[in-house]
């Protein structure tokens, strides 16, 4: 039988990082996300979102492309809060997402990041933030990435 644990930390925001991911619904979002994951046979590890952008740890089964991964949550999610009178002012999801790969011995680290993010978010700017990662990943950078 094979074995593989393929960890990625996923980022994405609202379109054009607008504040729309609110607390009334978040917790539920973050269920609906998480039965996403699950339909695509992979594992949730951490999940937590601010108001305009969200993070999820993930173990990614090996038959699943991190682009179909993010696109099934992207569009599942969109679906499911525009019928959720909740969300009723949510427009959407930027076009782009950062997924980087991450060691099995890094996962607590993550998950202790992941949330904390709203205490995070308060000191440093998210725009900041994933160009840092870019930077340290080598990754080309470009403010409307995320928008």
């Amino acid at each position: 039988m094979s074995k593989v644990n393929a960890l990625f930390h996923i980022v994405f925001a609202t379109k054009d990082r607008r504040p729309f991911l609110l607390d009334t619904f978040r917790e539920d979002l973050h269920k609906v996300i998480n039965d996403i994951i699950i339909s695509k046979k992979s594992r949730l590890h951490s999940i937590n979102s601010v108001t305009d952008h969200l993070h999820m740890l993930v173990d990614l089964n090996p038959t699943v492309s991190i682009s179909e991964l993010i696109a099934a949550v992207k569009a599942c999610a969109h679906n499911w809060m525009k019928t959720d009178s909740r969300a009723a002012l949510f427009n959407g999801w930027c076009s782009g997402y950062y997924a980087c790969s991450c060691s099995p011995s890094h996962i607590t680290s993550i998950e202790t990041y992941i949330l904390r993010q709203t205490e995070h978010h308060a000191i440093h700017l998210f725009d900041k933030e994933i160009q840092k990662m870019c930077d340290v990943w080598n990754l080309s950078y470009h403010p409307e990435d995320l928008k």
